[in-house]
């Protein structure tokens, strides 16, 4: 379901797939132990109560300073977000959720194995609302190619994590619209949720491409020396 107020849309119910097969796969589940009956357990439980979510708005760069960016009156310091919004006129600053209805599921935080194995599935259903979410921005938009960067994703120095106070006061009525609440640590509630500005690229951006970290399970691209030494 898409609302649409004001220049912002909330989606909700957002369809989503658990390929058991492939994520059993990738967790190395063994076929007959005990990890597998418990994994397709959870897997039937997440189909069953998942309900993510996403918020986004779409908004106006006013102007690009040195590091800093105003949209819509608020103001961001990122060396990078400047360097990419340089000549874009129009983002759209989301936050997309898994949900609080796995987040506040009833688990017993004794076992960990299905702690583990819930974590996971709860990482997959964002990462599915994630892909749904970028193809409604960019069918409804007609963008070809859309990337984002969100607030302390990659090193720290890339864009502030403090930002997200400003990012969430930009979007609006978050945790009214889809249950996420941004915690004075800067945590987000639930935790499974990303929070960024999306906006057209002529070519792929990613925050793995100027993180330095090594061995990050959540990498999905190279990290490119050249792009982050042009932020030095």
């Amino acid at each position: 379901m898409v609302e649409r107020e004001k220049n912002v849309s909330v989606l909700k119910g957002i369809p989503f797939e658990i390929n058991e097969a492939s994520l059993g796969e990738s967790l190395s589940i063994r076929a007959g132990s005990e990890e597998e009956a418990a994994f397709k357990e959870l897997v039937e439980k997440a189909r069953e109560t998942a309900n993510p979510k996403a918020i986004y708005r779409t908004c106006f760069v006013d102007s690009v300073n040195g590091d800093e960016v105003t949209i819509d009156g608020v103001r961001f310091e990122s060396r990078l977000l400047s360097k990419k919004l340089h000549s874009v006129g129009r983002v759209f600053p989301f936050v997309i959720t898994s949900g609080r209805e796995l987040y506040e599921y009833p688990l017993d935080r004794a076992d960990f194995l299905k702690i583990f194995l819930w974590d996971s599935l709860l990482e997959h259903v964002l990462h599915e609302a994630a892909g749904f979410m970028r193809r409604e921005i960019s069918r409804n938009n007609l963008i070809e190619n859309l990337v984002w960067m969100s607030p302390g994703s990659g090193d720290a120095e890339i864009w502030p994590l403090q930002q997200q106070k400003e990012l969430f006061s930009l979007i609006g009525n978050v945790k009214e619209e889809i249950g996420v609440e941004l915690k004075e640590s800067l945590l987000m509630i639930p935790t499974k949720s990303i929070s960024g500005i999306a906006f057209r690229s002529e070519k792929d951006y990613r925050s793995c491409m100027v993180c330095r970290r090594v061995n990050c399970h959540y990498r999905s691209a190279p990290y490119d020396e050249k792009l982050r030494n042009s932020l030095e």
